[in-house]
């Protein structure tokens, strides 16, 4: 039995998703770089302002975390392990935190400290997080989110 409300191609949906304003290709890849170098960015270029600021807050905290707890950030390296490649991937997602902390030699890691596996952890997680935020100010700049 098929419900007339749900998401899933009703046209009460359809509708909703219609009505929502777009932003043109150009300004949507825009919004989308400018989220990946600055967590938040891109909500906050679309007058999405609470979100953009809480995201920003909730990635950079757990970015700052993770440094605090001696955690690694891991750098390029074709020779790595795929694990290590997957990490690389994770911690670039922060965009310009992870450029400047490398740059600053933040982020080598202690793995002799207690707290060093969950400060990885949370600098990938951070990352991820990050990708997340890119892919909801693209629907939402693409009208399919309001």
């Amino acid at each position: 039995m098929s419900n007339a409300n749900s998401p899933n191609g009703s046209p009460e949906s359809e509708s909703i998703a219609a009505d929502l304003p777009r932003l043109n290709p150009i300004l949507t890849i825009a919004v989308c770089v400018s989220g990946f170098i600055v967590p938040g960015l891109g909500h906050i270029l679309m007058g999405r302002w609470i979100r953009g600021v809480l995201l920003a807050l909730a990635i950079g905290l757990m970015f700052l975390f993770g440094i605090a707890m001696q955690g690694e950030l891991y750098v390029s390296d074709l020779g790595q392990t795929p694990l290590r490649l997957f990490g690389f991937f994770a911690d670039i997602g922060v965009g310009l935190m992870y450029w400047l902390a490398e740059h600053s030699r933040l982020g080598v890691g202690n793995m002799s400290a207690r707290t060093y596996d969950y400060g990885t952890t949370y600098l990938w997680v951070c990352g991820l997080l990050n990708y997340l935020t890119v892919l909801d100010a693209f629907d939402i700049a693409r009208g399919r989110k309001p």
